[in-house]
């Protein structure tokens, strides 16, 4: 299952609390990134926040690495379930073709 992250500053965050959270974000980074459940990260250009790719077994082990997500509470985060566009495509057309003779049968 893949995820799209997106954080994005909530409030300022202490200034005694910024190096340690940034220095958890390092090790945040590298744990899920070693266990092969960050596929992509990034931040954004000039603004607090950014984003990754989350690879997981399941909502539950997306739940418990977001957890422990360093600006957990100085953050807005959104999180997205991703699908394969070409599946998502083929399953639009086939349900809009299969509304669309439902609508012609009835009419």
């Amino acid at each position: 299952m893949r995820f799209l992250i997106v954080t994005t500053s909530r409030e300022a965050m202490p200034v005694e609390m910024v190096m340690p959270a940034m220095h958890g974000m390092q090790a945040w980074l590298e744990e899920h990134r070693a266990a092969g459940r960050l596929v992509e990260a990034w931040s954004f250009a000039g603004m607090p926040g950014g984003g990754g790719i989350a690879e997981v077994s399941s909502h539950e082990e997306l739940d418990q690495m977001m957890a422990g997500f360093p600006f957990a509470q100085t953050s807005y985060m959104s999180i997205y379930p991703l699908a394969d566009l070409d599946s998502s495509l083929e399953h639009n057309i086939n349900a809009f073709t299969a509304m669309m003779e439902a609508a012609g049968a009835g009419g």
